[in-house]
């Protein structure tokens, strides 16, 4: 009988091991999916659709898994084995919706929807970025993922609000060379206010003239802008510790004062998963 490269234990034995291993997982996911079904009876129904994307405790425990993820398994098959269970989980009673950004590649969209939200979601292909605001504005349990441009086709933030969809994460989240699902999207989802504690908040600005040629100077970074006859139209991440005063005053220092500035989201900063640490802005304005 064989054995193994590193001494006296058979390949049959290294096998059982594996059978073990996959015996104890199986019953862990299967414990796992009981206690969030307890949990999800214990919580008010009106509620309970909203408790399927919970971005800032999905967030930290992403953080966690890189953390003291070693080895030789992928990090990208971790997070998507992780996403999908989580998923799986909460989405027992919420039968959730995804939409999705018509405007995009559908087969990118379609894998990013996957491996970021699992099989047992529902997905909604809609016809652009503004659908999808306007769908997830008229429902408390839905999420849109829209594709991040550097140049919009329309300025579909104009429809964010607090009563509606807001920025709620940025995708990827954990930032890999070569990693697959890559596409830079953004998730919205319904909340019924501002999350006032994410690491980046999210921007609407709108200026008559030009854009100012140094908000990136000002820690200012353009997810995406929309140019038209009236002016530019410019979604901005910038630090969640700012204030919209500290915000403005960016702005203006970088070139010119926006006409409007209303804040329509956050969300926690990417990780990088090469370096193990976290990165911020400063993308190119396009």
């Amino acid at each position: 009988m064989s054995q193994s490269p590193d001494g006296g234990t058979t390949i049959a034995e290294l096998r059982r091991r594996v059978d073990e291993i996959d015996m104890r997982l199986h019953q862990a996911l299967m414990e796992r999916a009981e206690i969030e079904a307890v949990i999800q009876s214990a919580v008010d129904p009106a509620v309970t659709s909203a408790s399927f994307f919970d971005p800032e405790r999905d967030a930290e425990s992403v953080r966690q898994m890189v953390e003291r993820h070693e080895g030789v398994l992928p990090l990208a098959t971790v997070e998507h084995i992780w996403r999908d269970i989580i998923c799986a989980c909460t989405n027992l009673k919420a039968e959730a919706v995804i939409y999705l950004d018509g405007g995009a590649e559908l087969i990118e969209m379609l894998d990013l929807a996957r491996f970021y939200f699992g099989f047992s979601v529902e997905l909604d292909p809609c016809s652009d970025a503004a659908d999808v605001v306007d769908a997830v504005g008229l429902s408390d349990g839905a999420i849109g993922i829209v594709a991040l441009n550097d140049r919009a086709e329309l300025p579909w933030w104009r429809g964010l609000s607090d009563s509606g969809a807001l920025v709620r994460a940025r995708l990827p989240f954990v930032m890999q060379d070569d990693r697959p699902s890559d596409l830079p999207a953004l998730v919205l989802a319904k909340t019924g206010s501002l999350v006032d504690n994410a690491d980046v908040a999210v921007y609407d600005a709108r200026w008559s003239d030009l854009l100012p040629g140094k908000l990136m100077d000002q820690g200012i970074e353009v997810l995406s802008f929309f140019r038209s006859a009236n002016g530019v139209d410019a979604l901005l991440a910038i630090s969640g510790e700012l204030t919209e005063e500290d915000v403005l005053k960016a702005c203006t220092d970088a070139g010119a004062e926006p006409d409007v500035l209303r804040r329509v989201g956050g969300y926690a900063i990417p990780i990088d998963g090469d370096a193990g640490d976290e990165f911020g802005g400063g993308e190119s304005q396009g």
